[in-house]
């Protein structure tokens, strides 16, 4: 019999980002293999039109965010609804009102619950609430939460480690993040059809950022490196790929900077067809979040055998060794500007260096939930021999 999986989280698709895409890639690939329905936020005139069960919950919109988030406990609607079929297990993707729901499903139905530790809310909640003190307490409250789990994912010890500081006392698993890209076979193919597309000039140095335009990923840093860069006399081009709340304080910068327009390009979303040729093309990925406890960026840049540089320690440039696989800098703008220059002076270890990328890195979303489902697997089936095991006693 296949594994009956109910996984959830407060926000969802048609909103976009590492979290979501996790989820849904965890239901697309896994679908087959189990019954996986998941729980999501509703949008209003949204239709789904995933291969696999999505019920949606009542939702409110947060305009700051610009996303709906669930209000999973307050509908009884979708609580019958939900009700109406037996699971084995429950996995949650975030702290909040979905996994108190899950929570309620799991003791209803006598399953276990399990969660993934994916986003470090403690610099969230800070830059919100704008007090160390009450952000702790907040920090503290969602370890309240993760510790009603039977178990908690991590995709790094670095991440458990961070798990830990909010409280969790439970037992724990390291499970790794993916891409749906397949490994890249033609990549000078897509560098010249890139150039075509994009009108880059063949010897043009091209240096990419993926991912939500805020402050907190440090897109400021890179920029200040990039200004290091340019009074140095290295010509580049640098893309910026995706929205977020920070991108007018970015272009700001990029204008108090000196930056012109073809030199600096912030792209806004693009169409994903169009992320292999920027991923073949980007001659180095710049990601120095402190904020990202993985990155999917770095997975994604790997399948095209492109390095990047990341920050030293930083749970982003987890599996990174410097000079071998990507590079590594310290917190700062002069160092990362030196650690850029020294990646693309020597163009041979350069392209090396994204080769064992490819080879350190990289793995697809397939074996991720292959990985994923074997894992609640075991623990439902642990779950399940406890309980008989208590029947008989």
């Amino acid at each position: 019999m296949k594994l009956k999986v109910l996984d959830g989280m407060d926000s969802y698709l048609p909103h976009v980002d590492g979290v979501i895409n996790c989820m849904h890639n965890y239901c697309k690939n896994g679908y087959k293999k189990a019954e996986i329905t998941a729980l999501a936020p509703a949008y209003k005139n949204y239709v789904d039109n995933q291969p696999y069960e999505i019920i949606r919950c009542k939702s409110v919109y947060f305009p700051v965010l610009a996303v709906q988030y669930g209000r999973a406990t307050k509908d009884k609607k979708f609580y019958k609804k939900v009700m109406e079929k037996n699971y084995d297990i429950v996995h949650v993707h975030s702290p909040f009102n979905m996994a108190k729901f899950m929570l309620k499903v799991a003791k209803k139905q006598n399953i276990p619950a399990t969660a993934t530790f994916h986003t470090n809310m403690r610099p969230i909640f800070r830059q919100a609430v704008k007090s160390k003190f009450i952000a702790e307490r907040m920090v503290k409250s969602l370890g309240k939460t993760y510790n009603q789990y039977d178990e908690v994912f991590v995709c790094s010890p670095l991440v458990e480690e961070q798990c830990r500081s909010f409280g969790y006392t439970g037992k724990i698993s390291y499970l790794p993040f993916g891409t749906d890209f397949p490994r890249c076979e033609n990549k000078e193919e897509l560098r010249k059809k890139a150039d075509g597309h994009f009108g880059f000039k063949e010897d043009e140095l091209i240096f990419i950022y993926v991912g939500r335009i805020e402050k907190l990923k440090k897109i400021d840093l890179i920029l200040e490196s990039l200004k290091v860069l340019k009074d140095g006399g290295l010509k580049f081009r640098f893309f910026a790929i995706g929205k977020g709340s920070d991108m007018n304080k970015m272009k700001k910068l990029k204008r108090k900077l000196g930056f012109t327009d073809e030199e600096v390009t912030f792209t806004g979303f693009i169409d994903r067809e169009l992320f292999p040729l920027m991923y073949a093309r980007g001659d180095l990925l710049i990601f120095p979040s402190l904020y990202d406890n993985f990155g999917l960026v770095k997975v994604e840049a790997a399948a095209f055998a492109t390095a990047g540089v990341f920050t030293e320690g930083s749970c982003a440039g987890y599996g990174v060794t410097d000079g071998v696989n990507g590079f590594l800098a310290k917190d700062d703008k002069d160092d990362f500007a030196k650690v850029i220059l020294r990646a693309v002076s020597d163009r041979a270890a350069l392209k090396t260096a994204g080769e064992n990328a490819l080879r350190d890195l990289y793995i697809s979303w397939e074996e991720c939930t292959d990985l994923y489902l074997e894992r609640l697997a075991k623990i439902a089936e642990e779950h399940k021999s406890r309980i008989s095991e208590e029947k008989h006693d």
